[in-house]
């Protein structure tokens, strides 16, 4: 290393040496100037501690020196050619630069070492509480769930194509009245996350939001619940197509179990009462056991013409004609029959929804000029459906027009209110059953955190600013004042889990955990709201744990962990521990009450006992 080169390094050092040493030395006669000269001395110190922690961790220390040395004094080899190694020359010839430089990759190769190693860890971690989760979610609904879960933008695309949107001139979803006067907004939907139905001042809500509660209608609550007990509990039935669960999803949103089994059967209302009190308790954890023990003590007696046929395991073309039996009611359910038969069958395809100008079934339905026929042929009991008209219905898509010939094409299509991303998906063919692909589950931080504002925006609707003021406090840890915030709002929306749930967690913090139970209880048991059963269980099992029940926290977390809470895998652990932990100390414990009474009794024996029973021992 140059004598200039260390010059350089040690200047700064010995500047500040100096200016510390004159600070200090400073005449001081007031408290003023002694605090000053304190304040000096110190800043000084500091700065002239980094400057010697630089120059000897990077610049200058025994080991550049070393590798400098034997850089300048290597002997240079050469080859056949009689050419030396280019980096070999360099090096000997810059020994300082080239040491600084080989040192200072050292040091970023170690540190690109551990972000990896770390890196790595979170990844093998994240990959075992996935796989920890899918063995919690074998045998459950929650199983099923992720199984059909990748049609949800198709049966979306289904309600759009057949209810139509009504939007202001800024583009957003405002409330209007269906065709039974029932106040709706967005996609279909006449309830709102809270349980509070649609009203006509309902707020406006963006395409985003008009996604996200039709998702949450389909996903959380009996849709494909409904499919699930049927397809479980029954060994001669699986839904093991696309097509066939893509109709069965519209089917029973529309109509529940109406078509499978008479309405009026007592077994029928006992054992879906049942069912749904499992659902209401479990969540997405109910087990595949008691749904088959529910079909075993109320059998199925009373099938309607479609439920036999599905029951029977008939292909899917005589499942749509039995569908033709259930057209009493009003004109339009031919159209809707027809395009659930269509669906089952696979002539209807999830593109040709995609595609489909807004509301454009209604609009086929009016071209086609209510003719019966175009829908289904035959008399009750054998009454088939019409599948030429679907080739009609894929020829008009080419070129929609009204019942007048006006065309159509300038209208927005179905698409065109969804999210792009869940556009693209299915356009890709992604969105099938038992799909890997899932256009409702973001992967990256960022698209989390919009689908989170969204689902948060949907649950908050009309009082977004009330909430992030309470969501402001609690982060701040005014945990007393939030809860105030939150206990207001809830007065209002006394059925909206979320905010129940934020108040359960802001009651945890105040240690007031019994309040903390009785908000998850009611998220679980009066609101039944199944996409806030996660967050309740976890909160419940962070108030157990905190009152000492170890195993009510466990079973809490284990619940919230089924339902996909994937921070509950944590706390599981935790509080598995802890039960290991006060297991072999019980057992320690009995084992020397067992020495202890087989010993004679003494003054020894009763403090032995004592200390026994504080729990030193």
């Amino acid at each position: 290393m140059s004598e200039n080169f260390k010059k350089i390094v040690n200047a700064p050092h010995r500047f500040m040496e100096k200016l510390r040493k004159k600070a200090w030395n400073a005449q001081a006669d007031t408290a003023g100037k002694k605090t000053a000269k304190a304040v000096g001395a110190f800043v000084a110190g500091g700065t002239e501690f980094l400057f010697w922690l630089t120059k000897y961790a990077l610049l200058d220390n025994h080991l550049l020196r070393k590798v400098e040395s034997l850089l300048r004094d290597m002997n240079l080899k050469k080859d056949e050619q009689g050419k030396a190694n280019l980096f070999a020359e360099f090096s000997k010839k810059y020994p300082d630069l080239s040491a600084h430089l080989m040192y200072y990759m050292m040091f970023v190769m170690i540190a690109g070492g551990v972000q990896i190693s770390e890196y790595a860890t979170d990844k093998i971690e994240e990959i075992k509480t996935e796989r920890i989760i899918q063995e919690e979610k074998q045998g459950t609904f929650g199983a099923y769930l992720d199984k059909v879960r990748p049609l949800t933008p198709l049966l979306i695309a289904d309600l759009i194509a057949k209810e139509g949107v009504r939007v202001n001139e800024q583009g957003l979803h405002i409330p209007y009245k269906d065709s039974r006067g029932i106040w709706t907004i967005g996609f279909g939907s006449t309830v709102l996350k809270d349980g509070t139905r649609v009203k006509k001042n309902t707020p406006p809500i963006t395409d985003e939001q008009a996604y996200e509660l039709a998702r949450y209608h389909l996903e959380n609550k009996e849709t494909y619940y409904i499919m699930y007990c049927y397809d479980i509990a029954n060994d001669n039935i699986d839904v093991n197509r696309t097509s066939m669960a893509f109709g069965l999803g519209s089917i029973f949103y529309n109509s529940y179990s109406k078509l499978v089994e008479s309405e009026h059967d007592r077994n029928h209302k006992e054992r879906f009462a049942y069912l749904r009190k499992l659902y209401k308790e479990y969540g997405e954890a109910v087990p595949d056991s008691l749904v088959k023990e529910a079909f075993q003590k109320y059998p199925i007696k009373n099938l309607m013409s479609f439920g036999e046929a599905w029951m029977d395991n008939q292909d899917t073309g005589k499942m749509a004609d039995r569908l033709g039996e259930f057209l009493a009611g009003g004109n339009g359910l031919r159209w809707r029959r027809w395009l659930e038969a269509g669906l089952l069958t696979g002539d209807i395809t999830p593109q040709m929804l995609l595609d489909c100008p807004v509301n454009g079934v209604f609009e086929f339905y009016k071209y086609m000029d209510k003719r019966k026929s175009a829908f289904f042929v035959g008399n009750v009991g054998s009454r088939q459906v019409n599948k030429n008209t679907y080739k009609l219905f894929a020829d008009w898509l080419r070129n929609p027009v009204t019942k007048s010939g006006v065309s159509l094409k300038k209208w927005k299509k179905v698409s065109d209110y969804m999210p792009d991303d869940v556009v693209k998906i299915c356009r890709s063919n992604n969105c099938v059953l038992g799909g890997d692909v899932y256009a409702w589950s973001p992967k990256s931080e960022a698209e989390q955190e919009k689908q989170h504002k969204i689902e948060v925006e949907t649950f908050v609707l009309g009082y977004e600013s009330l909430y992030a003021d309470a969501l402001a406090e609690f982060k701040n840890k005014n945990y007393k004042v939030a809860a105030k915030k939150y206990l207001y709002m809830i007065n209002k929306y006394p059925n909206n889990a979320l905010l129940r749930n934020d108040l359960a967690a802001t009651y945890n913090n105040l240690g007031d955990y019994d309040l903390a139970i009785e908000q998850a209880r009611h998220v679980l048991h009066i609101i039944g709201d199944k996409t806030q059963y996660a967050a309740a269980q976890y909160n419940a099992g962070v108030a157990y744990e905190n009152m000492g029940n170890m195993q009510k926290a466990l079973a809490n977390y284990k619940l919230s962990l089924a339902n996909g809470n994937k921070r509950a895998k944590l706390a599981i652990d935790r509080v598995t521990k802890l039960l290991n932990k006060s297991v072999d100390k019980r057992t320690s414990y009995n084992k020397a009450i067992q020495n202890v009474q087989n010993r004679s009794t003494s003054k020894q024996t009763g403090v032995y006992i004592k200390h026994l029973n504080s729990g030193r021992v």
